[in-house]
């Protein structure tokens, strides 16, 4: 009998996973779209044919030398990073999900204040 619960119990988290995945990836698009212009690209799908409604099915991130990108198929999540020399892919490398959001964190890190630093340079050149 406890086997059987514990069955139910973890498909119900199974369950849960699944509708907060798609929450999450709503909200990342969203947040990515509005913080780095340019930067994101979000590729959405219809639920079914007459459906109104959308979800992400695609999220990639172009930072300096690096491609970051999440595919969402079937209720998985399978995270990337490209590196990219004028272009060109050298180099694809599989993630896990918690890495690849602190490797695009450390890598929007560096590019803000790579971009601070150029503004401040600027800022000072027009002023002298």
């Amino acid at each position: 009998m406890d086997e059987i619960r514990d069955f139910d119990l973890h498909a119900a988290w199974i369950r849960r996973a699944q509708t907060d995945l798609h929450a999450f990836l709503e909200a990342l698009a969203a947040r990515l779209e509005g913080a780095l212009p340019g930067r994101v690209q979000v590729e959405r799908k219809r639920d079914g044919l007459l459906s109104a409604t959308r979800h992400v099915t695609a999220i990639t991130i172009q930072v300096d030398g690096s491609r970051y990108l999440l595919d969402a198929h079937n209720h998985d999540v399978r995270a990337s990073r490209q590196h990219e020399v004028r272009g060109v892919v050298l180099k694809t490398e599989s993630l896990p999900l918690d890495r690849w959001l602190q490797e695009l964190e450390d890598d929007l890190r560096r590019l803000s204040g790579t971009l601070e630093g150029a503004r401040g340079i600027l800022q000072d050149f027009l002023t002298s």
